[in-house]
């Protein structure tokens, strides 16, 4: 009877174009909630988390949707293809409007003259280097958009619409070129990472159990219990937010640096230790010795501190240059270990179809995916040079970012961080470290600014939910073409709704909340110009120290069996996220240690919807909380809030 049951849900496979339809549908919403929260009300911060809530929310929706539709009629419900399709559609939307995407782009197209003043002298100092059609100079649409909420302040007024018009065009293009160059890449990656290695691709677990319907997700009683309890302290923290005198049920971190007063060992600074559900539960997911190797590096890096406080040395070792060598290095690992796929695609490009033997379910042909990718990288540094860069910085720029790309895409495919955060370590400060702001010129580093939402962090990078798309079709069983093109218009139409969702919050609440990031770019752009820094020696021994560094971790892992540090461990752990979540790495390592050494493998599948329950039961609660803060524009209860 269960058998038949099972094999009626399944009956109707593919990807209908009204699935792409619903997602389509959703993203505006999407994008709207994402900029309400994050942005307005700062009831919660999705964009921040390698796993997004909102998305996860509205997989829920669906299938809970999806319950009573069946029942009518089977063909009006979306199969397990179709729920994946507008989960990985919505992933998108989600990346692109987050927090370290396209939220900063305005920002700092708004710059150079919404937040010039006499006292920066911005205008004159740098005005003369910048195409108008990157930014916006009208300083009617632009004061409207800094101070908003007010009636002539509204993104619908002519004036201020066709202000924006042009230079959002222009930017959607190239996001969209970027995004294509990432699949490209995805698409050549992808069948080694997957097929070859087998690596486990952490976040994409929960989803898949969600949308599954033979999983049992759902009926599982130690997921429900989990659930439940988690959801009840978020109910409580929620209505303690509103109403002071219910309890909190405190989750928030203590610091365990007030311990750590006497020199040197000060210098280690925010030791925090907090209880978060869902990032217990995301970290539960990650392979043991990689929860190991990020806390033991956590420590490794305070060490660092330490000895350079008791040597005297006044400033942190260059913390950012190491992780941006050892994000490197892990690129350099990641290419080296599919040497032999990659160079078996570049040998098909020259066989006759006869002849080539690639996987009929790959994302792009072969041959498309690499000139495809070459021709778009080609393209954006045409952009580039057209907004006045120098061919070759473009594309050392382009070379470096698509290179941390590759490694944040390894590192969620095979580490599953819950946060991946590369604060001000971009290409643009390993470009000035090396050569000084001299030899580059003014004309350059007039248009590295504009490129802040793409090197700033990488909370909410898009091609590692590009990759996870296609491991979730894969697994799914729906990995066709059709797919594809869901994607693909995901990334046309939820860049151009993003620009709309920022535009129309900035326009009626204030621009000037969200000018911290076109006052930061610029800010540093000033001083570049008005103080030339010299090439940073320091930095990029630093640099190459952190390179050199991870590629020995991978050298004794693949040498040694007793050597179970990863890189990756080293990579991740200098971040904000570690900073703040590095209790729960060791506590989850032990508690998952224990029950792998005690019950084996049949204990860690057994006791998983536990870990499931947490991530669902405050994602689901805490999302409702940012939703009833939207709609009674009210802060609300952040569960998501790092303090």
């Amino acid at each position: 009877m269960l058998t038949q049951s099972r094999n009626s849900l399944n009956q109707r496979t593919g990807i209908r174009w009204f699935a792409i339809l619903v997602g389509l549908f959703l993203i505006p919403f999407n994008s709207f909630w994402i900029m309400q929260m994050e942005a307005v009300y700062y009831s919660a911060h999705s964009t921040t988390y390698s796993l997004f809530f909102n998305t996860i929310c509205s997989l829920l929706v669906l299938v809970a949707v999806n319950v009573p539709l069946r029942k009518v009629h089977r063909n009006l419900a979306l199969n397990r293809e179709e729920l994946i399709t507008v989960f990985v559609m919505l992933n998108q939307s989600s990346a692109l409007v987050g927090h370290s995407m396209l939220q900063i782009l305005p920002s700092t197209m708004a710059a150079p003259f919404g937040l010039s003043t006499p006292e920066n002298e911005w205008i004159q100092l740098f005005s003369q280097h910048i195409p108008t059609w990157l930014i916006i100079s009208d300083t009617h649409a632009l004061e409207n958009y800094i101070k908003g909420g007010k009636s002539e302040s509204s993104l619908y007024i002519a004036e201020h619409f066709n202000a924006w018009l042009i230079p959002v065009l222009i930017w959607s293009v190239f996001i969209c070129l970027l995004m294509f160059v990432m699949i490209c890449i995805n698409t050549i990656l992808r069948q080694h990472w997957m097929n070859q290695e087998r690596l486990a691709f952490p976040i994409a677990q929960l989803p898949n159990e969600i949308a599954n319907p033979e999983s049992g997700f759902f009926k599982n009683k130690l997921f429900l219990i989990s659930c439940a309890l988690v959801s009840i302290i978020n109910i409580v923290n929620g209505l303690h937010f509103l109403l002071p005198q219910v309890p909190y049920l405190r989750v928030a971190p203590y610091d365990l640096g007030v311990f750590f007063t006497n020199k040197p060992w000060d210098a280690m600074g925010y030791m925090p230790f907090t209880l978060r559900p869902f990032l217990i539960g995301l970290i539960f997911l990650i392979p043991l010795d990689i929860t190991f190797s990020c806390w033991v590096f956590f420590f490794f890096w305070k060490a660092q501190l330490v000895v350079g406080s008791a040597l005297g040395y006044q400033q942190r070792p260059e913390f950012p240059e190491q992780s941006a060598g050892a994000y490197i290095a892990l690129c350099f690992i990641a290419v080296w270990m599919a040497r032999r796929h990659i160079l078996g695609i570049f040998k098909s490009l020259f066989q006759t179809s006869a002849g080539n033997t690639q996987i009929i379910t790959e994302p792009l042909p072969y041959k498309t995916a690499v000139l495809g990718g070459i021709v778009g990288f080609l393209l954006m540094i045409v952009f580039c040079c057209w907004a006045g860069m120098s061919f070759w910085i473009a594309g050392l720029f382009f070379t470096l970012y698509l290179m941390t790309a590759i490694s944040v895409t390894r590192v969620r495919a095979e580490v599953g961080s819950p946060i991946h955060d590369l604060h001000f370590a971009g290409p643009e400060y390993l470009i000035i470290n090396a050569f000084g702001t001299r030899k580059l010129g003014p004309g350059n580093l007039a248009i590295l600014p504009f490129f802040w939402f793409l090197t700033r962090a990488h909370y909410s990078d898009v091609m590692p939910h590009q990759l996870e798309g296609f491991k979730l079709a894969d697994r799914a069983k729906g990995y066709n073409r059709r797919f594809l093109v869901a994607m693909l218009v995901a990334t046309i139409f939820g860049t151009l709704v993003a620009f709309w969702a920022i535009l129309d919050s900035t326009y009626r609440h204030s621009g000037a909340a969200m000018s911290w990031a076109g006052r930061e770019s610029f800010s540093r752009l000033a001083l570049w110009l008005s103080h030339p820094e010299p090439m940073n020696i320091t930095g990029m021994v630093f640099f190459i120290y952190g390179l050199l560094f991870g590629i020995f971790i991978m050298f004794m892992r693949t040498k040694f069996l007793w050597w179970s540090l990863h890189p990756a461990g080293y990579a991740v752990s200098s971040t904000y996220g570690m900073r703040d979540y590095w209790s729960l790495f060791v506590l989850v390592w032990l508690i998952k240690w224990l029950i792998l050494k005690l019950g084996g493998l049949k204990a860690h599948r057994r006791v998983l919807p536990i870990f499931y329950g947490m991530i669902v039961g405050e994602f689901a609660v805490g999302g409702f909380w940012a939703l009833f803060g939207i709609l009674f524009r009210t802060q609300t209860f952040n569960f998501t809030a790092w303090w």
